[in-house]
């Protein structure tokens, strides 16, 4: 039997299931006799190898397809995965033939969140999306159309998206990758060009493993095997988290950080390792711009030689050259001027412009150059990070000193073979792209970049092309619309981010440690150097117009109202639209206030080429993997990416490639260096099933930053890509005259691509707190806000993973409900007597901005004075009527306010606070399920009541009881 399935004959079958209106007999989603038993034998069974995306894992899985119809899942032991699979991956089934599925265009006949549809032809649904669109656009302006996309674990999906409404000229989008993995990506992505801080390392063949605020059996079971295998063989593991999680409980060191104190522990740990033998000092001398010198009292940028030079080049970065007693320029290779590209691009030369192939270039000392004084970046560096002591960090981090001291030295012993994860949560912080920086600066000094057992520097080498995130088409072809253009341009006036990046921020002391008021010097209009936004800026403009009015949202699997803080806020502006899309399986809260809503089709329904993404280490960091349909769409359901495809035609945007088909081909063929056996086009992927790249060292026998294999531009030259610096990908204060709020004129920023990684940042000096990370403490703590206290003496903390869902989704899986029933509070055993609370009472949490019920835990995990409440609850079970699916009831996201601050580069907001917790007398929701015999609504509808159920008038709701 061939596990392989060209397109052509998929598309024949397809075609002949469609035709049968899937006439399969039912089944129950309960007990063994279910979904996960049918035979996976036979000449009747077709056996179908594909990836899960229920959440960020890939897990590589077989389908078992009967007739047409997904009978069983299981997982694939020959690939990364191992075979490994959980109840989201065996549950697939019940998502497909959900009675609350979407399976054809609605429109909406009712009042917003009345619950009354009305089907319509696709035609219909984009003729009136492309005509409701276009006069907002000429009325109004086009960047007052938002767009919306969910997590991003779909790579190509939220690329697709992204390049059909920058097109348009939409500057706004609620932007959830601000919550979990954009700060990492915007930072890493301009200090060296790459991103390893979630994806990337190489726990086969690590000595210690530094895992951040992750829990890593939450997603892709296959990495804790990882870690397990580590342990082993002698690897120490050491977990940083408040709560004592599964991935602590097996840490060979725990270090319960105290929450919002992470940066106080990553500047001692950069701290420890500058003073200590194992410090990478010839990779800072060599591969970053530590030896430059800084304009510290002039334009606070690295300096060039056209800042102290008459006629001097911009391109030229002066150093001191040890081996030869001379001033040394560095040549960047930015826009090749002044004769110092070419061969001499990335090179030392002297003051003749001579190369020096032996330059060594000093990382301390201060130099007298044409009448002043300057340090290099690595001395402002040291200065900076010194005071930051292993006591100080213990007192900020409310951590003992000798298990700091301990966790510290076991990564530095074992460097260059100690690799380092992150988990989400630390990305919920108004100084992400700060506390990134920082992770970037400790591994780099440990001499961790590309090392066997540290962090493998590309997430993508199977291709070795950088996968142009956020855009399809990649920014090397140039191809914009006019509209596009003219947006950029004028970005500072149409940016829904221009009037954030200036609040009050307390900032520790370097000297003294003590927590300063200050204000944020920047912040701004561009969001990851392209024209989005961010959760809170969009909600305002929506909701308030400011900076202006938003009138059109084009929004694709996501759910704001849960995801995004202030939801009520969200809600409220989102029945202000004047035309509102929703692209989605199923009627989320959000969903119900759109005009229109379009049928997605479920991830296993479409082709994919799986990249990696998000969290997962070496070999999966460098496997792609194949996502092919188990069968065609339901009812007139369509891929996400053909949506933005087909409804482009109507809006008349040039997505440059014909199809995804035609962009997969493009990506998988790869640049020209890409070796032969890992080329590849879709038709032939489909029968690889996967590709797995190779790490440099094996090519080479040398890190891929020495390779030329990090250059995006494909010159191959040494070093790290820096193409996302300066104003090719879009600015804030770049431009000559740009003045602050406080009468700061900004000096015009030189463009440079120096292929250095940055440990001072310029990037950042110009889009972020400064150049180097400091200590911000976080808005709402005991610390910061201590008139809190006697009425909120409990810090909160939101946002652990449940294994049995992934943020809003599967809320209406009658397995993953009946695992998790209930929004869960954990609570310490003796902070819940105090209040009088026992286990599986309902409880409310309340904050001075709201308070929500969930039920609670009782577990000694919890530290006293911390509370942990789940995040993204709602109750597909209740009516539309019935607070938008009980939204609101225990969704920890409306406790927290919308106003910042926020970290000025990528727009995160704060996800913690203080709290008090009292006993709800009232006992649960209204309307809510409360056992396994009521999830039974949810139950998959058999081939009978697919065929039978048009869905004429609306999507059928299934419900627990009827309205409040």
């Amino acid at each position: 039997m061939s596990l392989h399935m060209s397109r052509r004959s998929f598309v024949k079958t397809s075609a002949l299931a469609a035709s049968s209106a899937l006439l399969l007999n039912t089944t129950s989603a309960f007990a063994q006799e279910g979904e996960g038993s049918a035979p996976s034998s036979g000449d009747d069974v077709q056996v179908i190898p594909s990836a899960c995306r229920q959440c960020y894992g890939r897990c590589a899985l077989f389908g078992h397809v009967k007739d047409g119809r997904l009978v069983k899942v299981e997982g694939n032991p020959d690939l990364f995965s191992e075979g490994t699979l959980c109840g989201r991956a065996f549950a697939i089934p019940q998502e497909l033939y959900n009675p609350t599925r979407i399976r054809y265009p609605q429109k909406r006949v009712g009042e917003r969140g009345a619950g009354q549809w009305k089907r319509i032809t696709w035609e219909e649904a984009y003729e009136t999306a492309r005509d409701e669109y276009t006069k907002i656009g000429e009325e109004y302006g086009w960047h007052t159309i938002a767009h919306q996309y969910g997590t991003g674990r779909d790579n190509h999906q939220f690329q697709a998206i992204n390049r059909l409404w920058l097109e348009l000229g939409s500057t706004a989008t609620f932007g959830v990758g601000n919550l979990c993995w954009l700060g990492s990506y915007f930072t890493s992505q301009r200090l060296y060009g790459d991103e390893t801080q979630y994806t990337g390392w190489d726990g086969n063949n690590a000595d210690c493993i530094l895992i951040w605020c992750r829990q890593e059996r939450s997603r892709g079971y296959y990495d804790w095997l990882t870690v397990k295998r580590a342990q082993e063989r002698g690897a120490k593991v050491i977990a940083v988290d408040p709560r004592y999680t599964c991935t602590a409980s097996k840490a060979d060191i725990w270090l319960p950080i105290r929450p919002g104190s992470d940066m106080a522990l990553a500047l001692a740990f950069i701290n420890e390792i500058i003073h200590s033998d194992k410090c990478a000092t010839d990779f800072a001398r060599y591969w970053t711009n530590a030896p430059f010198f800084i304009d510290e009292e002039g334009t606070g940028y690295q300096l060039r030689e056209s800042m102290i030079k008459e006629g001097g080049n911009e391109e030229l970065y002066p150093a001191w050259d040890e081996a030869h007693d001379q001033l040394i320029y560095w040549s960047g290779d930015w826009q090749n001027k002044n004769g110092v590209g070419g061969d001499k691009a990335l090179q030392w030369l002297d003051a003749d412009g001579t190369i020096v192939a032996d330059a060594k270039p000093a990382l301390s000392g201060s130099r007298e150059i044409e009448g002043k004084t300057y340090r290099t970046s690595w001395d402002i560096l040291v200065e900076h990070v010194t005071p930051w002591t292993i006591e100080r960090a213990a007192e900020f981090c409310e951590l003992p000193e000798d298990k700091i001291r301990e966790a510290i030295s076991a990564y530095i012993d074992a460097s260059p073979h100690a690799c380092f994860t992150r988990g989400q949560k630390v990305e919920f912080s108004i100084n992400t792209s700060g506390i990134s920086q920082a992770f970037t600066i400790m591994m780099a000094l440990a001499g961790n970049f590309d090392s066997e057992g540290g962090q493998n520097i590309a997430r993508e080498p199977a291709t070795g092309y950088e996968n142009s995130m956020f855009d399809i088409v990649p920014q090397m072809k140039g191809l914009m619309s006019d509209l596009r253009m003219s947006t950029a341009r004028n970005i500072n006036r149409l940016s829904v981010c221009q009037n954030t990046g200036h609040q009050k921020i307390w900032v520790a002391d370097d000297k003294t440690g003590e927590l300063v008021e200050t204000v944020q010097k920047n912040g701004g209009q561009v969001v990851l150097g392209q024209q989005g936004g961010f959760g809170a800026a969009t909600t305002k403009a929506m909701l308030e117009g400011d900076p202006f009015q938003i009138h059109g949202l084009w929004q694709q699997t996501s759910e704001p109202i849960m995801s995004i803080e202030s939801g009520r806020q969200i809600a409220e502006g989102m029945k202000k639209l004047d035309f509102f899309v929703n692209v989605d399986l199923y009627i989320t809260p959000s969903g119900e206030l759109a005009d229109i809503l379009l049928p997605a089709a479920h991830p296993s329904e479409v082709d994919r080429v799986e990249w990696p993404h998000s969290g997962h280490g070496y070999p999966t960091s460098h496997t792609l993997l194949i996502r092919q349909p188990f069968h065609a769409p339901l009812g007139e359901c369509k891929d996400d990416m053909d949506i933005c495809f087909e409804f482009a035609k109507y809006m008349n945007v040039n997505m440059y490639w014909k199809d995804k088909y035609e962009w997969f081909d493009y990506m998988l063929a790869g640049p020209p260096t890409l070796p032969e056996k890992l080329k590849s086009n879709f038709e032939d992927f489909r029968e690889r099933i996967s590709i797995t790249g190779v790490q440099m060292t094996e090519v080479r026998g040398m890190p891929k930053y020495e390779s030329g294999m990090m250059r995006k531009s494909g010159d191959m030259k040494p070093g790290f890509s820096t193409m996302f610096r300066g104003n090719k990908q879009g600015a804030v204060y770049r431009t000559p005259g740009y003045t602050l709020p406080d009468g700061t004129e900004v000096p015009a920023h030189p463009q440079s691509d120096n292929a250095k990684m940055e440990l001072w940042s310029e990037d950042l000096l110009l889009y972020g707190n400064g150049p180097l990370p400091i200590y911000i403490e976080p808005p709402i703590t005991k610390r910061s806000r201590p008139d809190l206290l006697e009425a909120y003496p409990y810090t909160l903390i939101t946002g652990g993973r449940s294994h049995a869902f992934f943020h809003t989704e599967y809320r209406n899986s009658p397995w993953m409900r009946e695992v998790h029933m209930f929004p869960t509070v954990d609570i310490n055993p003796a902070t819940a007597a105090e209040h009088g609370i026992e286990q599986d009472d309902w409880v409310w949490i309340e904050t001075y901005v709201d308070r929500i019920r969930q039920r609670a835990n009782l577990t000694d995990a919890m530290n006293p004075d911390m509370i942990h409440v789940e995040h993204d609850w709602w109750f597909p079970e209740r009516e539309a009527t019935d607070d938008l699916h009980g939204a609101f009831d225990c969704n920890c996201n409306i406790l927290f306010e919308n106003d910042g601050p926020y970290d000025p580069a990528v727009g995160t907001d704060n996800y913690g606070g203080l709290c008090k917790i009292y006993k709800a007398e009232e006992g649960a929701p209204n309307n809510i399920c409360m056992n396994s015999e009521d999830l039974k609504i949810f139950l998959p509808l058999s081939a009978d009541q697919l065929a039978s159920d048009g869905q004429t008038d609306g999507v059928v709701q299934v419900t627990k009881g009827g309205a409040k």
